[in-house]
């Protein structure tokens, strides 16, 4: 390679560690974003828990759980992946835990998927479970509500013309300072043990809040806000932890770029002094040769 050849080479890399550096630190502040808006989805399902409580514990409003008890159940999952590149094995880690845990639950022929995100819907129909939807994944937070709710209408729309026993949601999951991982949550029915330990549970306040509506509509408006809400978690979630895989792999990728400049440019200063030696020695040489070619005057005198 010419010294020519390598700067340009050199040059090409810094603009790309760039690049990535910038990409990391586009990550890096999208991670704070989607973390701030779990606290915010965390404060307002913990005032519809407080709701669900306040109803369950009314003694006019009768709690009938919903149970299951087929061996083999039919599922709605709600698979969540990621439409963005660098981010590794992210929707095949994803599709892996899927399936394993799908045939855990002895439902892995009787499932059908709902994808966010088009990669992992491509990805799930290959894997041979069948897609009744699929949905693109958005960056923004603003758009997070709007998917939570199109995915809740597709399975509303599914439940009223078939027989669904249960309905999972499948994500990645990552809590501060623990390494992200696959997690799966229920989303319908409401979980029984759930339900009960709310109605069980000690109110905080000091009254009971006093209901002069339909129990029936107000559990059926609480159930909708809650369901929406885990939807809106696990979106924002699975976002946070893409982001996250992304500068984790963008750090590995400036420091492999780093350590490839460092290279080049040692080999660089190694064949620029080659390059000034050899210079400085045909100057010399030419010197020493115009030297000998030059007449001798003393002699000719």
């Amino acid at each position: 390679m010419t010294l020519e050849a390598l700067n340009k080479r050199i040059k090409t890399t810094t603009d790309l560690r760039d690049i990535v550096s910038t990409m990391k630190m586009l990550s890096s502040v999208s991670i704070g974003q989607y973390e701030k808006a779990l606290a915010s989805l965390n404060e307002y399902g913990a005032t519809v828990r407080e709701a669900f409580q306040g109803l369950l514990k009314d003694d006019s409003f009768i709690y009938t759980p919903k149970t299951n008890k087929s061996d083999h159940p039919k599922t709605i999952a709600v698979i969540i992946g990621t439409d963005n590149g660098l981010v590794g094995r992210f929707n095949r880690d994803i599709l892996t835990f899927v399936r394993n845990n799908l045939k855990d639950r002895s439902c892995s022929d009787t499932t059908q998927a709902i994808c966010v995100g088009k990669r992992i819907g491509l990805m799930t129909q290959s894997a041979k479970i069948p897609v009744t939807a699929t949905y693109a994944i958005m960056n923004s937070l603003k758009e997070i509500a709007s998917i939570a709710s199109m995915v809740l209408m597709k399975i509303n729309d599914i439940i009223s013309r078939q027989r669904i026993d249960q309905v999972l949601i499948y994500y990645t999951y990552r809590i501060s300072g623990e390494p992200q991982k696959p997690v799966v949550r229920q989303l319908m029915p409401l979980p029984v043990d759930e339900m009960m330990h709310l109605k069980t549970e000690k109110w905080e306040g000091k009254t009971l809040p006093f209901i002069t509506g339909n129990r029936e509509a107000l559990f059926s408006a609480l159930s909708h806000e809650h369901l929406t809400v885990i939807l809106a978690h696990a979106l924002t979630a699975s976002l946070a932890a893409e982001h996250y895989t992304r500068m984790v792999n963008m750090q590995q990728a400036e420091k492999n770029i780093d350590e490839s400049l460092e290279t080049m440019n040692l080999e660089y200063q190694q064949m620029r002094q080659t390059s000034i030696t050899d210079e400085l020695i045909d100057i010399v040489s030419g010197a020493e040769s115009m030297r000998k070619k030059r007449p001798n005057k003393n002699k000719s005198l």
